[in-house]
């Protein structure tokens, strides 16, 4: 845990308590209370007749995205070898409430694929960055407020540094700061999500999720998912997954992004989750540290998909951050 200064501490203790007392839904450490893995009876998109995935281009080529809701509109940015289709749905359909709510699938993933299967092999946070406002842009979308995941949420910070006139609000989820100050993922747990085999779903599950909640994860994580129809999310490429590890790569060396984080002048709320066991909290208190504009929530009893383990308490948060 990074250790801060105390008086920082003792500064940030007084606007905590300031904070709290104007608006007792953020805070440093919170809690979404229980789990919400199985059993959600709430709307999801996927069964509203009409929403399907389509594709737009972009200046590499396809993009496959889903576009459902009503209200303003918000961007989804997914994370590591993940495909639109990785979003919980229950979340999904919670944000479309209040929301024009957007989801694609990063270059080389999904539909987001050329005929001839690849995007090339040098590409990094700044060129999946430019096929997200190619979505806004392809939509004729002036300004929306994006959300990014994981990686998702390293794309989303690059976005608001290179198109900031795009990004109305920054809602950053279980992510990472660029620059050495960064604490990036292990190999080891680079191989346990990149895994394949009888023995890689649960792997991925006690990776993704506190201990408490894995045996819920394991029965409803599939079941839960965003499927709309006939979409099918493609087994990701291996030339795709080393492509996307060498970005991440390249955005924990990236001091230049860093230097320009901390000029940014995007509103932003950070979440993660205090077991995430990918990526750690440390990273969130880093970016908070980072961002000018920053709220930091770092949730009790909650892993890296917190999407997932608190779909309806999530969606929630980031409606009441979107709406200040």
């Amino acid at each position: 845990m990074l250790i801060v200064p105390l008086a920082r501490f003792a500064s940030s203790c007084v606007a905590v308590a300031a904070w709290s007392i104007a608006s007792p839904a953020f805070a440093f450490d919170i809690s979404f209370g229980k789990s919400q893995l199985c059993g959600l009876q709430t709307a999801r998109p996927d069964r509203v007749p009409g929403v399907q995935v389509k594709t737009l281009q972009g200046r590499n080529g396809p993009i496959g995205y889903a576009r459902f809701g009503h209200g303003t509109p918000l961007l989804l940015i997914t994370g590591y070898r993940a495909t639109l289709g990785e979003w919980n749905a229950y979340f999904l359909g919670a944000l479309a409430r209040q929301h024009e709510v957007i989801v694609f699938d990063n270059r080389g993933v999904g539909r987001s694929t050329p005929a001839a299967g690849h995007y090339g092999i040098d590409y990094g946070m700044s060129d999946m960055a430019a096929d997200a406002a190619d979505v806004i842009a392809g939509l004729k979308l002036a300004r929306v407020d994006v959300v990014g995941w994981s990686m998702g949420g390293m794309i989303a910070q690059r976005l608001a540094l290179d198109a900031p006139e795009k990004v109305a609000s920054l809602t950053l989820i279980a992510t990472a700061p660029p620059g050495p100050e960064a604490v990036p993922l292990t190999p080891e747990m680079t191989n346990v999500l990149s895994g394949s085999g009888a023995d890689a779903f649960p792997k991925i599950m006690s990776a993704l999720f506190p201990a408490n909640a894995v045996a819920d994860a394991s029965k409803c994580f599939i079941g839960d998912m965003f499927a709309p129809p006939g979409y099918k999310g493609r087994p990701v490429p291996d030339a795709v997954a080393d492509q996307q590890n060498r970005a991440m790569t390249a955005w924990f060396a990236d001091t230049a992004a860093a230097d320009a984080l901390r000029r940014s002048p995007v509103r932003t709320l950070i979440v993660a989750g205090a077991n995430d066991e990918v990526l750690a909290d440390t990273n969130a208190r880093r970016l908070e540290q980072m961002i000018p504009r920053a709220t930091l929530d770092v949730v009790a009893d909650a892993g890296h998909a917190l999407m997932f383990q608190y779909p309806l308490e999530l969606a929630r948060h980031i409606d009441a951050f979107v709406a200040k």
